[in-house]
């Protein structure tokens, strides 16, 4: 069965953005002071492939309640 890690974007109020990790053991990460969407993506795509290599799935973690209205 392949391993599973759960990431979340968060833009803080300087306007810059956090990516946090949770393993599946429970251990969380995060990448802080990430300055634009693009930088995120560049990030989110080395997570992808050392998860990959790992035998690891990423997924993304649903919102905090929200919805679009």
């Amino acid at each position: 069965m392949p391993r599973r890690a759960s990431y979340r974007i968060t833009q803080c109020p300087d306007g810059r953005y956090t990516v946090t990790v949770t393993l599946a053991g429970g251990g969380t990460h995060s990448r802080e002071g990430l300055a634009s969407p693009a930088e995120v993506e560049a990030s989110l795509s080395l997570l992808r492939d050392l998860m990959a290599a790992c035998g690891a799935v990423l997924v993304e973690e649903p919102s905090l309640g929200l919805a679009a209205e």
